[in-house]
């Protein structure tokens, strides 16, 4: 199988661009750091796939640091929230010891 072209628009002051990724079939948000942008990302949410000729275009949603532009693109692509990584299960007394 080949590699898949991602076809990514609506980044400000770049334009349009392609990146090529790997042979998986792309999920529904990518994450971009932009380049010299001192920890900046692009967040873009994936309008279509085409897996005949293995394009897949996304739109991107939202410009900032990774922790606000991750949940504007999970809300965007109706996905639900991330659990947070430090979130630990809380006993409530129901469980059997």
């Amino acid at each position: 199988m080949g590699h898949w072209a991602y076809e990514l628009s609506g980044r400000p002051n770049s334009g349009d661009y392609q990146q090529i990724a790997d042979d998986q079939e792309p999920g529904d948000v990518v994450l971009c750091e932009r380049p010299g942008g001192l920890g900046i990302v692009d967040g873009f949410v994936r309008g279509s796939v085409d897996g005949m000729i293995m394009v897949a275009r996304f739109w991107r949603v939202a410009s900032r640091d990774p922790s606000r532009v991750a949940p504007a693109e999970l809300q965007a692509s109706g996905l639900p929230p991330l659990a947070r990584r430090d979130a630990r299960p809380v006993r409530t007394g129901s469980e059997s010891a």
